[in-house]
């Protein structure tokens, strides 16, 4: 069941029109980029290819992934049910966190190219609110978040590889919060909500080869539309086994600003990422 009220006309066309600003602006950029800025440099034969196509057009890479992140946010709260802080450390997601899976997939046929991401956590949490009633709550949080876009390459050097990225993200949140007052008074209640945020997003993405089988891979982005604002950034160093298999460690950081158009009003997911790739 969806908690929210309905949003009246001004406000969906706002959500709207920021929506549609942020893809067109990144459609324009994927555009600028794609266009060749140097006729005589693209019939230059003689320029050995970039390492990164010598092996043919296209480029395949899989990569599922361990994120361990934690947790910060607030409920919305109503009348009748108060607000509630998430905040949850690294340790604290080991013993509370009850499923996780992530993977993320990139497939590109020369310049352009197609990024997909998914995510799912679900965690659950106990504590007690201040007051003379004593009352226990009992808290799950679930979240999916799938991020798609299209990329294009701007940067294709042997030891440097620059994307553009425009698309969009979705997050799916489902709340459920069980109340329950000590006492011979005490009553019982429960709490649960759920929202779709479809949010538009440009960002880059880059990849440098530092020698020896190691690299560095950072990516970043930025968006809005249903939610008022969201960010991520991520770096990580990669070690390559092979032509085909490499590891990568790193760190991830993903924040909302929803301001009640959602069950929370704000949400950040950060902390350590582990993944494993395999290109074709």
């Amino acid at each position: 069941m969806n908690g929210r009220a309905p949003m009246g006309g001004t406000a969906m066309a706002r959500i709207k029109k920021r929506l549609g600003d942020v893809v067109s602006a990144g459609v324009v950029a994927l555009a600028l980029a794609i266009a060749p800025t140097n006729p005589s440099a693209a019939q230059n034969t003689t320029a050995p290819p970039p390492a990164s196509t010598a092996v043919g057009p296209w480029f395949v890479r899989i990569t599922p992934y361990a994120w361990l992140p934690s947790v910060s946010g607030s409920t919305r709260g109503t009348r009748r049910v108060p607000s509630l802080s998430i905040d949850k450390d690294f340790s604290d997601i080991l013993s509370d966190l009850d499923f996780a899976g992530m993977i993320v997939g990139t497939v590109r046929y020369e310049r352009i190219g197609l990024l997909v991401d998914l995510d799912y956590v679900s965690l659950s949490g106990d504590g007690n609110l201040s007051g003379p009633f004593r009352t226990r709550y009992h808290t799950n949080l679930e979240a999916l978040v799938a991020t798609v876009g299209a990329t294009a390459r701007v940067v294709d050097e042997p030891k440097l590889g620059v994307d553009l990225v425009v698309g969009t993200r979705i997050l799916s949140l489902w709340v459920d919060t069980d109340f329950k007052g000590q006492g011979p008074l005490g009553r019982s209640r429960g709490f649960s909500d759920s929202a779709t945020i479809v949010d538009g997003l440009v960002g880059v993405r880059a990849g440098v080869e530092l020698g020896d089988g190691f690299s560095l891979v950072g990516y970043a982005d930025i968006g809005a539309g249903n939610s008022d604002l969201t960010w991520q950034v991520l770096g990580a160093v990669e070690y390559s086994f092979s032509n085909s298999i490499s590891g990568a460690v790193g760190y991830r950081y993903l924040g909302y600003d929803f301001n009640g158009h959602a069950p929370l009003d704000d949400l950040a997911l950060y902390g350590p990422v582990l993944g494993v790739t395999i290109r074709f």
